[in-house]
């Protein structure tokens, strides 16, 4: 593929736009209902703050090596480009399958929350035209439009162009912290019982036991902040500034689950509540403590934060997919550009086609497939601070290297407590069923486009151009002179 046919990107991310688009995708649906349905019941108020921060902790130290690479290979496409040139166009592939459909799939789940959030506050409405039930879940026709056009509205967006992608994400991420603050700031200023607290930690654990559940959830709880790397083509500042991007909107994302968490637990002794509000018992507490007003807030906030993620998914799996397909590992349509708003187009109306399918599916098969993409995330994750290590000892970075190092352990931890039986994490049946037919599928595509695939050298050519064109100091230089590893 000629340089002409590809997206000349434009830079239009903001410093504050990049972390809006961390942070909104981070803080989704389950910011809002994680404290009542999980976090409490399996380890209570302080035991899930501190499970959160814990897990936070160890986001942070895998998040490093992200800047890392971002300063030196500032591409479109993040784990897939670093993939291929630490390890090679196999492992890029794979890694790039996997992350793909962890960002698609969360497109429509956020979609579906819409849906979810409209039907607490207009129940009636919405709740009409049942169509049909599928794994327990009845897929109602007013839902379902709600939903679609979320999907279209926000896909719409995006072909605008990434600076009105990105001051869209900035205004809902900002939306977004600020009504949890305020919400946090009217319970505290009103007086609560903190007796209403105990006990501190779930009653049946042990409190490590409590405290490592939760950190177990780091993976969901957090996945977003890697949307940053797909897009660092457009960032209309430097790269060196991703570091404090991300350690300060993975902070911000883990105090606005804290804020939600303790707001649930303190109404009234919280084992009684979530059972007598099992419907949302986080709304319930807000709605109890502030009123009508604190539950409109919670509300604005909840929209804020899904909105924010399925933009930011948006975003995100359209650099991806535009990446794979300069390297030729996907059709190359996915790398032609919109010529007005210099966007991967066909690329975003890809995903907006796949995305309006999935809500006739229902939430419940749809959260199977979500729980089969937390393997996907995890790989990205591995794969990301396995390439820092390696680009690390290459560079002679010694520091780096123990960080990297330290983050590929974390990152190999999370996708434990997926796949082992044993673990609070262990993947679903269905979950399963799900994750071998992606496999399967991968295993098909990669036969048929494996030979274009490794003749092309469209990727690493863009990638040196780029590099090249940003090497400002004599140690990005250096890695941009790393021999690429054979590709056998």
């Amino acid at each position: 593929m000629s340089q002409q046919e590809e997206v000349q990107f434009e830079k239009g991310l903001s410093p504050l736009g990049v972390w809006g688009l961390a942070l909104g995708a981070m803080i989704g649906w389950g910011c809002f209902v994680m404290p009542g349905d999980t976090l409490l019941p399996k380890a209570g108020p302080i035991g899930a703050s501190i499970g959160l921060v814990l897990g936070a902790l160890m986001i942070v130290v895998i998040s490093f090596s992200y800047s890392y690479l971002i300063s030196k290979y500032p591409v479109a496409g993040g784990e897939f480009v670093y993939a291929d040139t630490a390890f090679g166009k196999t492992h890029a592939f794979l890694c790039g399958w996997f992350i793909a459909i962890a960002y698609w799939s969360l497109i429509p789940m956020n979609a579906t929350a819409v849906g979810l959030v409209a039907r607490y506050i207009f129940p009636g409405p919405l709740q009409t035209m049942p169509l049909y039930e599928i794994a327990g879940w009845t897929v109602y026709g007013g839902e379902l439009i709600v939903d679609i056009l979320a999907i279209i509205i926000i896909g719409i967006v995006n072909m605008r162009g990434v600076e009105a992608a990105g001051w869209f994400q900035t205004a809902v991420a900002l939306g977004l912290v600020g009504c949890i603050l305020i919400i946090g700031a009217v319970i505290l200023a009103g007086g609560v019982d903190w007796s209403n607290l105990q006990p501190y930690f779930a009653p049946e654990k042990t409190t490590m036991a409590s405290i490592f559940t939760v950190t177990a959830l780091a993976p969901w709880a957090y996945v977003g902040f890697d949307c940053i790397p797909q897009a660092s083509e457009e960032y209309a500042f430097s790269n060196k500034k991703t570091k404090v991007l991300l350690v300060s909107s993975i902070s911000v994302a883990a105090l606005m689950y804290m804020i939600m968490n303790i707001a649930t637990a303190v109404v009234a002794p919280w084992q009684q509540f979530i059972i007598d509000n099992k419907a949302w018992p986080t709304g319930a507490a807000v709605e109890s403590l502030i009123g009508t007003f604190g539950l409109i807030l919670l509300a604005i906030a909840m929209l804020c934060g899904i909105i924010s993620g399925l933009n930011a998914f948006y975003l995100a799996g359209s650099r991806l997919l535009y990446s794979m397909a300069v390297a030729e590992a996907i059709p190359a349509k996915f790398a032609e550009p919109d010529p007005k708003h210099h966007v991967p187009r066909n690329a975003i109306i890809f995903m907006m086609v796949l995305a309006i399918v999935a809500p006739f599916f229902g939430r419940q098969v749809l959260s199977w497939l979500v729980d089969m993409t937390a393997v996907g995330a995890d790989m990205g994750f591995t794969y990301t601070t396995a390439s820092a290590f390696v680009m690390a000892k290459r560079a002679g970075d010694k520091k780096q290297m123990i960080i990297s190092g330290l983050g590929v352990c974390f990152a190999v931890f999370f996708i434990g407590l997926l796949i082992l039986p044993f673990a609070p994490g262990f993947l679903s049946p269905q979950a399963w069923a799900f994750l071998f037919v992606w496999l399967a599928l991968g295993a098909i595509f990669f036969a048929i486009k494996h030979k274009t695939y490794y003749a092309s050298t469209a990727l690493q050519e863009k990638v040196a151009v780029i590099c090249a064109a940003n090497a400002d100091d004599e140690e990005v230089q250096e890695a941009f002179d790393c021999e690429h590893p054979k590709n056998k």
